[in-house]
């Protein structure tokens, strides 16, 4: 298990609040106007499917994969906490809790397996994707969502009362022949605390992202930069401005031939 344990307590500690703020769209702006959309606009025909919904939280996602025709539908997450608020929240569905490395699970078991910004709370990706190809049946999709590495990439150079300054950036100075570098790109990296949850995630490139998915044996059937919808605007027009230029987010749709 490469999810760091700060990261599961932070979760089992503070799932209630988690759970009211992933279930108040207008609070959480960034999922309902944001990353949701395009993943629920990436959704095969879930019609009779079997799905499975990895890092599923509180269940929101689980339900909604339900309630758009999956016959059943089943959720692993990693907070025992956050499995329990599932569990009674949408009966229909069935949780675990679980590590999405190590799915106790049959091959060939599942029509589509999907995961919503959790992937990048474990350090080695591959695992994760040789399980979810396991459990796949052959032509159906793994969709998952994580943090956009060039948003990861960059590096906080001011914060203070005022301002908080992230640069991904190069300097070079032509006198002395020397360039200053802020931000890495390139580095797989732990990312500590760089949000209000008190966790880590991990920090890779996309083509290393895409190279392990490879290795696993999927084909990459998509890749999806979000835009915010309008609404956001209207609601925030800070994070509106900064996401129609800077991607937070980043999608991948793969494919098990």
């Amino acid at each position: 298990m490469s999810t760091d344990e700060r990261s599961i307590n932070w979760y089992n500690e503070h799932a209630d609040d988690y759970t009211a703020h992933v279930r108040n769209p207008d609070d959480s702006i960034y999922h309902s106007l944001y990353e949701k959309p395009a993943m629920y606009g990436l959704l095969p025909d879930l019609e009779g499917r079997t799905v499975i919904s990895l890092g599923c939280g509180s269940g929101e996602d689980s339900n909604y994969l339900q309630t758009h025709g999956a016959v059943k539908s089943v959720g692993i997450d990693i907070s025992e906490k956050l499995i329990d608020i599932a569990k009674t929240s949408y009966p229909d569905c069935e949780f675990q809790v679980g590590d999405m490395e190590h799915l106790n699970l049959p091959d060939n078991s599942f029509d589509f397996a999907y995961s919503s910004l959790a992937i990048h709370y474990i350090e080695d990706w591959r695992q994760v994707f040789k399980e979810a190809y396991r459990i796949l049946r052959p032509n159906s999709y793994f969709l998952f969502s994580c943090n956009h590495p060039v948003y990861s990439a960059m590096d906080i150079v001011t914060n203070d009362n005022n301002n908080k300054k992230a640069e991904l950036s190069r300097t070079r100075n032509k006198n002395i022949n020397s360039v200053t570098i802020v931000g890495d790109y390139m580095t797989h990296k732990p990312l500590r605390d760089v949000s209000p949850l008190a966790v880590t995630t991990w920090h890779k490139p996309i083509g290393e992202i895409a190279a392990e998915a490879s290795e696993a044996g999927f084909l990459i059937a998509d890749i999806k930069e979000p835009i915010p919808l309008s609404k956001m605007q209207e609601l925030s027009p800070r994070d509106y401005g900064t996401l129609v230029k800077i991607p937070n987010f980043v999608i991948f749709k793969l494919l098990k031939p």
